[in-house]
């Protein structure tokens, strides 16, 4: 397949008649990123063309100057049982080539670009991207829960780490000055 290159382009407004794939290139993006889509966690057997027994989701984007790459891959199962193979790949671009920065396992994989992205497949559907039929999803949600995408999408969580860190400061400086306060009868 061609890739679909959106270089240059800030904001896409993507329209065109029912069926045309407008939520299919969506699904493709949340599913490769996240491992999820419209139809949820572990949709690749509902995301895969009919008659197809895999496929295969190659997205590059560029975030803060650097250019990274997920591949995420399934494979149908062989026979009735199982639930398919995965595989996840996250990589940097450095020169001409991919430097893969994936984890030990895919559950690593997943932690390290949500981690690069500062951002949850929850937290971007109730953001960023609105699912079909579902506007009010962030609305339903239990207060905890529309609390959490605010501080995910605030970064608020960045508040509660200095709080945490503030104390150890205040003692360190605090020290600090009680040295500098008994020597200054030294140099008098």
């Amino acid at each position: 397949h061609e890739p679909l290159l959106f270089e240059g382009i800030r904001v896409a407004c993507l329209s065109g008649e029912n069926g045309a794939g407008k939520s299919t290139l969506l699904d493709a993006i949340t599913w490769a990123l996240w491992g999820y889509s419209r139809a949820g966690a572990g949709s690749a057997q509902h995301l895969v063309h009919v008659g197809k027994t895999d496929m295969e989701v190659d997205f590059e984007f560029k975030l803060a100057g650097d250019i990274y790459r997920v591949v995420r891959k399934w494979t149908a199962p062989r026979g009735r049982a199982g639930s398919g193979t995965s595989l996840l790949d996250l990589s940097v671009q450095d020169g001409d080539a991919f430097r893969s920065i994936s984890g030990n396992s895919i559950n690593e994989t997943n932690a390290r670009i949500v981690q690069l992205l500062r951002m949850s497949y929850t937290t971007f559907t109730n953001s960023a991207f609105i699912i079909q039929g579902r506007a009010d999803a962030f609305t339903t949600r239990t207060p905890a829960e529309r609390k959490q995408v605010l501080v995910d999408i605030l970064e608020l969580g960045e508040y509660d780490r200095l709080h945490e860190r503030a104390p150890d400061e205040v003692r360190r400086r605090e020290a600090r000055h009680r040295e500098l306060s008994d020597r200054v009868p030294e140099a008098d």
